[in-house]
Order: structure tokens, then sequence, then C-alpha cells
């Protein structure tokens, strides 16, 4: 059976910030329970050791987030979570004693009204393990130039972390910049999400060979890109692991990405494989 570095699974697919970098979900607004959480628990932890909390939605909204995580403690799971941080003061003194936690990836580029967004965050990070990585994420470059925004943001970075002339210099060229042993600052131009368009192109992808996701709904789709299920290979709640891995669909786009000649359309014009070639 395939194995995976990491799995994604959608915990919800509601956010509560509507940024205009993010496509719209077109799939019925959902919280997964504990009990399906815990089913796609048992069938992941044989296949991956890292699951992301992570396609669409904001998963700090979920009601049981911090059950999810003792849930997956009991599974041996490390659990890596990406946040538009908004809530992120509400629940840290929680977050703190949740042991599968390893990772958060903040994206401070959403589109928030909070003047003190910024430094909240900061504040609020250092009540957590120092066994936890935290990635201040900065993704609405152009051309790999900061926008306004994301220059402010340096800048309060700087005063907060009292950064070095020459951190900050890095963070205006460099993509990855680490500025303590666990804080790093990931940069990267923005991104469009996939859509099928007459745009097609070759290239390899990591889908199906380090990766799958799964929706809220249960749908399996190759990778946490296609936050639709357009590429619909199947359904945890429905079907084992073994079985979805058998299917001639999962089959032939695995074989696709090998060959650099991706065999669904979605892929076919989706520009993040070309970062990979």
């Amino acid at each position: 059976m395939d194995r995976y570095k990491k799995v994604y699974i959608e915990i919800t697919n509601c956010c509560n910030l509507k940024c205009s970098f993010c496509s719209p979900v077109k799939k019925p607004q959902k919280f997964m329970s504990i009990e399906e959480f815990d089913q796609i628990l048992k069938k992941v932890s044989k296949v991956t050791n890292v699951i992301y909390l992570h396609v669409k939605g904001e998963p700090l909204l979920h009601p049981n987030l911090i059950e999810f995580l003792h849930l997956a403690e009991q599974y041996h799971l490390q659990v890596n979570i990406t946040t538009n941080g908004t809530l992120f003061t509400k629940i840290v003194d929680k977050l703190k004693d949740c042991n599968a936690l390893h990772k958060i990836n903040f994206s401070l580029h959403c589109e928030q009204n909070n003047p003190k967004y910024e430094e909240e965050i900061f504040k609020s990070v250092e009540k957590l393990s120092n066994d936890v990585i935290v990635i201040y994420r900065l993704w609405t470059l152009k051309n790999n130039e900061l926008d306004e925004k994301s220059t402010k943001t340096v800048a309060k970075l700087k005063e907060y972390y009292n950064l070095s002339t020459e951190t900050v210099e890095k963070l205006k060229t460099d993509k990855n910049i680490k500025i303590s042993s666990t804080i790093y600052v990931d940069k990267d131009n923005e991104f469009d999400w996939p859509k099928i368009t007459t745009n097609k192109s070759c290239g390899y992808c990591h889908a199906l060979k380090t990766q799958i996701a799964i929706l809220v709904d249960g749908t399996v789709v190759p990778c946490c890109l296609d936050s639709n299920g357009i590429i619909e290979l199947g359904n945890i709640f429905n079907d084992s692991l073994e079985i979805i891995q058998t299917r001639k669909r999962y089959q032939k786009l695995k074989q696709s990405f090998r060959d650099r000649k991706p065999s669904e359309e979605l892929c076919k014009s989706c520009t993040f494989k070309l970062k990979n070639n």
C-alpha cells in the first residue's frame, strides 16, 4: 500500500474571512464530527505519520479542534495546522497542552482588519510549547517583490523580534528566513487556485506520491488544491485506502505524473506543478 509524507484533512470548509485570493467553496458548508475524524485517523495512520488540518476553511473555527488533536496523539500522528490566525489568541492556552501539535502556519497575508492582528499573534505564539514550529507566511508577493501589506508586516516583525538590519534585508530577498530556533518566515508569490482552463502544461507533481487530501465530506482527492473534489478518487467513509489506491483513475493519474503528462484536466491547468520541474 502506498504511504505518504503527509495527508491533508479538511475538518471544516467554513471560514470567518473572505480573502480575495481564495477561490469559493462549492461544496455544502460542514464541520467534521469527532466520529468521522476518528474514522479517518484509523485509516490514514496506516499510511502516514503527519496530517495537515488544511484544505479550505479555518480549522480554529472547529469547536472540537482540541479533541481532534488529542485523538491524533492517540494515533501517534504529528499535526500541522494552517490558519489565518484571527482566532488564535482565544485558543492558544488550550493548544499549548496538545502534544500532537507539531507546526502552525500563519497566513499573515490574509485580509483582516484588526490593526493589532500581527502583534496579538506574536505575543500568543510565546505561549506555545518550545517544540512547536511556527511559520509566518507572506504569500501575496508580486514577481517575488514585497507588496505594501507584506512590507508593513516585515516592519512589525522587525520591531517585535528585534531583528537585525541584515535579517530584514534577507526578508526582502530570500524566500525562507529563520528568525528564532522555532520561528520562520516563508515568502511566496500570490497563489492561483487551479481551475480547468484552456492553458495546459506538462510537468511533475508530488500528488499521490507524497500526499493525498481528504475533504470534509470524506472525498479523497490527489492533493490539497482540489478543494471542490473535481478529481474524486473515492470516499474515505465508504472505502478503504487500499481499494482507492487500486482504482483505475488513481493508478492512471499516478503514472501520468511520473510521465510528466497529467491525465486529469484540472492537473493539466494547474500551475503549481511547474514549480516541481
